[in-house]
């Protein structure tokens, strides 16, 4: 139903915002942008992990939401808004583990829009006609809700959380290592050689090009399309050739063919 995706759509599309590093880092370590030239950042690993990761939660949600309320005399709504609620909140965790710079807004995002779901449905639960009638008004009363919400979350973050530590303290990315100097406030002596070795071997291969103007050449400036002697060129030893009259040789001489045909 579509309230379904406007609650699970809202944080998410936020979230385009975050930043993994501020403009001053990133213009402290200029190199760290050919991460995101070799397509190190976003690639198909990058979305098998998160497939990998919503799947997982999809498992965690329902398995926990059918088992708690296996032997409770629920009707299919209540399950279905108890298994709605488990995702609602577990999407508002993950996003703000996620994200590196909160603004005003974010906040708004993730935490208003937790707030709205219960403020919408207990609406809807106070409507005689509606076929929620009371539901969320009887599973807020229930300590076994809230339970099934933080066991939800506990379950579906504690795995990420770990991965996470995991790879921020034994395999840091040059990516994780600014990220925690912002946090920490410290300086960063040296990223080492993070450049691809493609884009390393074509900077060896192709020689220097050189800024110093040559003795021969005029200091003054010369505009382009004009009768100075820059604008000629050589045209086999000793034999002056010009470049815009011969341009303009040509155009006459293909005006006459045409008039002659």
């Amino acid at each position: 139903m579509a309230y379904n995706v406007f609650y699970t759509s809202i944080p998410v599309l936020v979230s385009v915002l975050d930043k993994d590093l501020s403009e001053e880092t990133v213009m402290q370590h200029p190199q760290i942008l050919f991460y995101c030239q070799a397509g190190r950042l976003l690639n198909p690993s990058t979305f098998a992990g998160w497939f990998g990761r919503s799947l997982f939660h999809a498992i965690v949600v329902f398995v926990i939401s059918i088992h708690a309320y296996a032997f409770e005399k629920s009707e299919m709504e209540e399950v279905g808004m108890v298994a709605l609620s488990g995702c609602i909140w577990l999407q508002a965790f993950v996003v703000t583990i996620e994200t590196n710079s909160f603004t005003i807004l974010q906040h708004l995002a993730i935490w208003g829009n937790l707030i709205a779901f219960y403020v919408i449905n207990w609406i809807v639960s106070a409507i005689p006609s509606s076929g929620m009638y009371t539901i969320m008004f009887r599973l807020c009363r229930q300590p076994s809700y809230w339970l099934t919400m933080l066991l939800i979350v506990a379950a579906g973050m504690g795995p990420i959380l770990a991965i996470k530590y995991f790879r921020y303290t034994y395999r840091p990315s040059k990516i994780n290592t600014l990220q925690q100097a912002e946090r920490l406030g410290g300086p960063i002596l040296s990223l080492g050689n993070i450049e691809p070795p493609q884009q390393r071997l074509i900077e060896k291969e192709v020689a220097p090009l050189s800024i110093t103007q040559s003795k021969n050449r005029n200091p003054v400036y010369e505009p382009l399309l004009s009768d100075s002697p820059s604008t000629r060129r050589s045209f086999g030893p000793g034999t002056p050739f010009d470049f815009f009259q011969s341009q303009s040789r040509l155009s006459s001489n293909y005006t006459r063919n045409c008039k002659d045909n």
